[in-house]
């Protein structure tokens, strides 16, 4: 894992509430990220794409994915987590689909 930083800015000035997400590509379930000490709210979403279904509204056939992780952890989420200095802060989230 490495740590990484910079900054945001829309139509050139910072940013100053808001998040970014680094979605990998790749991956086992696992995660690690450096975090502020505190309270948490947790947002986990994931898509997948839907086999044989096909958006064709730009003339050329894409397949077409959709989100599956329930809103009650995300949009809604009812996650959260306390992160505390010189803590174990390992968190398992078993999520379900209903």
């Amino acid at each position: 894992m490495h740590v990484v930083q910079g900054t945001v800015t829309f139509d050139g000035q910072p940013i100053e509430a808001g998040r970014i997400l680094f979605r990998q590509t790749e991956g086992d379930g696992s995660y690690k990220l450096e975090v502020k000490e505190g309270p948490s709210e947790i947002a986990i979403t994931a898509s997948r794409l839907i086999p044989g279904k096909f958006d064709n509204s730009n003339g050329t056939p894409e397949q077409m994915g959709e989100m599956y992780i329930p809103a009650k952890y995300n949009q809604k989420t009812e996650l959260n987590a306390l992160v505390t200095s010189g803590g174990q802060n390992q968190f398992v989230f078993d999520l379900m689909s209903k």
